[in-house]
């Protein structure tokens, strides 16, 4: 197998570093997304109105 002999992996290290591997991507870009999210808190674009001058957001 190529990938034993180029890097010494095994077929265990593969099983255990793909599902990681996933999982760092997708947690990476749930994070994104959030972050993306939070530029439309109360503001027009998400919920079509703008704050009253003095009230308090919905998010602390």
């Amino acid at each position: 197998m190529v990938l034993n002999s180029v890097f010494g992996a095994t077929k265990e290290w593969v099983w255990i570093a793909l599902p990681l591997t996933g999982w760092a991507i997708g947690s990476f870009l749930d994070h994104k997304e959030t972050l993306r999210m939070t530029r439309f808190r109360d503001k027009s674009a998400l919920y079509g109105r703008q704050l009253a001058p003095g009230e308090k957001p919905s998010w602390p």
